[in-house]
């Protein structure tokens, strides 16, 4: 038997210690990757031994969801990481710049060899088949079963709950993962979650329906480009945190060429302090408001002052921006200057008007309105966290509107697209691409997806509404009531119940269920409020992989070390489920993970340097090189050997400015020649009024009301306005007053490294709170802090903060939850834990405009969490 333990982990002894890695334990405590020397050392008063000496560089992965995929290397010495680098393969430079790491990264080790890793295949102490006594999951105790044990369980669960009642009774808890276990694929499938997820409305308006890609990757200029431009603006985008790695080098460039910056956000972010932005303060959910004010400041200073509008762009690459430009469509005759104007609700949408919603002064939108404008060579560059909020629909069109009407698409200067993960400010195609693994695609026989807000109630009511193509991608039909009825809950490669909404109520859910089963490394959230425990390997215990980083990067990592305790792979857990099942594994894998990371390396390329834009084979492999590898396959010449290819941990094109590559500018084909270049909309064109956008979300039909085909101001039914009693701006303020949102934060990707020590050390948990609404509740730096909606309450310590809008309250994403049991409170301050499953009416799930109240909390303070909150499962 054995129980949660709560522990302090020090620097020095973090690696577990069995009997396989005990050695690499004591030799990693002592060595580099401690931040103080070896005690032993220092009691002798002598110099140590270097540790390195004797050690072999390994290109180690970097695998978590910040979209970096920067250069990792590790020192593996007799078995144990004794030191840690990022890039130095060759010199730095901005043209050419280094694939450097962030503090994430540099604290991998602590993944792969954490105290805190899970050692062996676990089981609740309380839990039978038998009867599950559900109630007690995340409070019960653990004891170790055997891999034959876990099997038997699994196996015989899933024929069980199969046999009673169906395969719709499976329920994967994360869109990210729907298609990836594959033992439930192979065995009839099973239901799926869907979320409007990092992307929010940009899901939603795709470029089938307004013309702009979910992601805009592929329509982002080159980074040079920025080079060009007067103005780089960030919306609601802070990559120094959201897109760590070069993207900030990029910036910082363009900053020292006399480019100046604008950001639009809650906060004044470290980006926009890096690059001394200029800040427009806007309130969180608001962002429609503020753009159709700008939209109309642009139009009147057209008029007074000219030059402002690119009335030519308009006319020639968008449709149903006045009435002289209708979609064919169309089914009423609308358009968006005329709803501007308020022709179709006597409400013209002047800055003043915005104003009194988004808070950001009039002057403030007049500024914006001129700097967008036509005579000014801009990129407008989002990111997500304003599409991801309730009543946020309209975001992207309206975005896309505002770039059309200053012109600032297709040349160079101009750019209008996303500054998303690795890709931030940065696009064109990839320069060097992996190959496929040769593993074959599964697909899930069972159609059910149930929307994220959803999720967690359906478990209890067996009703859940479906909201059609964009989530499911199946055809299915939008707005129809579905039912279900789930009895096993199965977390694979995905922490959906930590980061999704409606945790609160999610963990009932589980707690329903006849059986719950996770893979894991650590007792994360899905771990603790499972059944059955499964330990799976990091990627550093992998054979190696490939991964795209930035469009000149491709990183190759390999093996660090053997599996460590009783982990194994996915494809040796899915492989031994499978046969419990009495399936064929080699369905699912008919090759080795080795033959699939070879594979990967013998089908990437790299483009031709004769500017041609064709690709080349990028590694040279020989008949001695397979026979070393043991795997099949063909020799090829290509760009860069083999062994030099994996020991460099990858490869990188190298750019000098104006080389062939600078000259990627987004929708240039389509600016020089729009009738032979459409766009996947309607029209061909962007589509200012679109008709497809409007079906899209009146076939939902989870709110009561009538979306326009142009953006209009949709108010909330979560947000500013509901922070009023009676949801009158400037009225008696309500029960939760302020507006809640969730910023990614530097310390953790999503939930991930939330419990590595340097990690908790360097970067604390608070909450964000504007100085004055602090001080005003007698609050300070670093008081414990509770917070709380209508869904539940968190215990955060106060970050005041002088650069964040009044009336908000920030709480960084992805803390661990730790639910005080008789208080229902959480002590690990976990966003989720305090969102609903509030939907917005296009089926958008309200991450970043929730309603919340705080105040001094008068119980026992918290301590710091890197002194407590530490899940070692010990034997008991």
């Amino acid at each position: 038997m054995v129980s949660i333990q709560s522990k302090n982990i020090s620097r020095r002894g973090f690696l577990g210690a069995s009997a396989a890695v005990a050695a690499s334990a004591a030799l990693l405590s002592a060595t580099g990757c401690s931040a103080e020397a070896s005690l032993d050392a220092a009691d002798k008063h002598e110099l140590p031994v270097d540790p390195a000496e004797g050690g072999e560089w390994v290109a180690a992965a970097c695998w978590h969801n910040c979209g970096g995929r920067c250069m990792n290397k590790v020192m593996v010495k007799d078995g144990a990481v004794v030191r840690q680098k990022t890039d130095d393969t060759h010199e730095d430079s901005p043209d050419y710049p280094q694939q450097r790491g962030c503090v994430r990264g540099k604290a991998q080790q602590q993944q792969c060899f954490g105290a805190d890793r899970l050692k062996y295949p676990m089981k609740r102490k309380s839990w039978s088949p038998e009867n599950p006594n559900g109630e007690l999951r995340g409070k019960d105790e653990w004891e170790r079963i055997s891999w034959d044990e876990a099997i038997d369980y699994i196996a015989d669960q899933f024929k069980t709950i199969k046999e009673k009642y169906g395969n719709q009774a499976f329920l994967i808890g994360s869109y990210g993962s729907r298609y990836a276990f594959s033992p439930l694929l192979a065995y009839g499938g099973h239901t799926s979650v869907a979320d409007s997820t990092s992307h929010g409305a940009y899901l939603l308006n795709t470029a089938d329906t307004i013309g702009i890609p979910q992601t805009d990757a592929g329509v982002c200029n080159d980074r040079t480009d920025m080079l060009n431009a007067e103005t780089i603006v960030f919306y609601a985008s802070n990559p120094a945190w959201s897109a760590a790695g070069t993207p900030s080098y990029h910036y910082i460039r363009a900053k020292e060429a006399g480019v100046k910056f604008i950001t639009v956000d809650p906060i004044y972010t470290a980006s926009a302090q890096i690059l001394d932005a200029y800040w427009i303060p806007v309130r969180t959910g608001t962002d429609t408001a503020f753009m159709l004010g700008v939209a109309s400041e642009m139009l009147r200073l057209d008029k007074e002052e000219g030059n402002v509008v690119d009335w030519d762009f308009l006319d020639k690459y968008t449709v149903g921006f006045d009435a002289d430009h209708k979609p064919a469509d169309l089914k009423e005759d609308v358009n968006f200057l005329d709803y501007l104007n308020g022709v179709y609700d006597g409400e013209p949408k002047t800055a003043e008007w915005a104003s009194n919603i988004c808070g950001v002064p009039v002057e403030k939108i007049t500024y914006f309105a001129r700097e967008i404008g036509k005579e000014h060579d801009v990129w407008m560059l989002h990111n997500f966290a304003a599409a991801r909020c309730n009543g946020s629909e309209n975001v992207p069109q309206l975005f896309m509107t505002l770039s059309a009407m200053g012109g600032h698409y297709g040349k160079p200067g101009n750019c209008s697209a996303s500054n998303y993960h690795a890709n931030a400010g940065n696009g064109g195609p990839a320069l060097v691409k992996a190959g496929s693994s040769g593993l074959p695609s599964l697909k899930n026989p069972i159609e059910g997806v149930i929307p994220g807000p959803q999720v967690w109630e359906a478990c209890f009511t067996g009703k859940y509404r479906n909201v059609g193509d964009w989530y499911s991608g199946k055809g299915a039909q939008a707005g129809v009531d579905e039912t279900c009825d789930i009895h096993c809950i199965i977390h694979d490669e995905n922490a959906y119940l930590q980061t999704g909404p409606n945790m609160k109520r999610g963990i009932e859910a589980h707690r329903k269920m006849d059986f719950v089963l996770s893979k894991a490394q650590f007792l994360t959230t899905q771990a603790l409020y499972s059944d059955i425990v499964l330990p799976v390997t990091t990627q550093w215990e992998v054979p190696g992989g490939l991964a795209s980083s930035n469009r000149e990067f491709l990183y190759c990592f390999s093996q660090v070390t053997e599996p460590l305790y009783e982990a194994k792979t996915d494809a040796q857990i899915n492989t031994l489920i499978m046969e419990a099942l009495g399936l064929d594994p080699s369905t699912v894998y008919p090759i080795s993970e080795k033959q699939a990371f070879f594979n990967q390396i013998a089908g990437a390329t790299v483009i031709k340097e004769d500017g041609s834009g064709k690709y080349e084979p990028l590694v040279t492999i020989t008949d001695a090189d397979l026979k070393e590898w043991g795997v099949s396959g063909k020799p090829q010449t290509g760009r860069v050997g083999l062994q030099e290819f994996v020991d460099n941990g990858g490869y990188q094109v190298e750019r000098k400015l104006g080389d062939a590559y600078s000259s990627f500018i987004g929708y240039a084909d389509y600016i020089k020649d729009p009738a032979a270049n459409p766009l996947k909309t309607k029209s061909g064109k962007l589509e200012i009024t679109c008709q497809a956008k409007a079906d899209l979300f009146n076939s939902i039909g989870l709110i009561d009301r009538e979306y326009q085909p142009y953006p209009e101001y949709l108010v909330p039914t979560v947000g500013y306005e509901t922070t009023f009693k009676d949801g009158k701006i400037d009225g008696e303020a309500g029960e939760y007053p302020f507006l809640m949102f969730n910023p990614h934060y530097f310390r953790r990707s999503h939930s991930v490294f939330n419990n590595c020590p340097w990690l908790r050390e360097a970067w604390a948990n608070p909450v964000f709170l504007n100085a004055s609404d602090a001080e005003a509740k007698g609050i300070a730096d670093g008081d414990t802090v509770r917070v709380w909606t209508k869904y539940g309450e968190v215990l955060r310590k106060a970050c005041c903060m002088e650069n964040m809008r009044p009336g908000e309250v920030g709480i960084p994403h992805g803390a661990w939850v730790r639910v005080d049991e008789e208080t229902g409170i959480d002590h690990g301050g976990a966003d989720n834990y305090l969102i609903g499953n509030d939907i917005s009416g296009g089926g958008l799930t309200s991450y970043n405009n929730n309603n919340c109240n705080f105040e001094k909390y008068e119980g026992a303070p918290l301590e710091d969490d890197c002194d407590t909150d530490k899940r070692i499962i010990e034997l008991g």
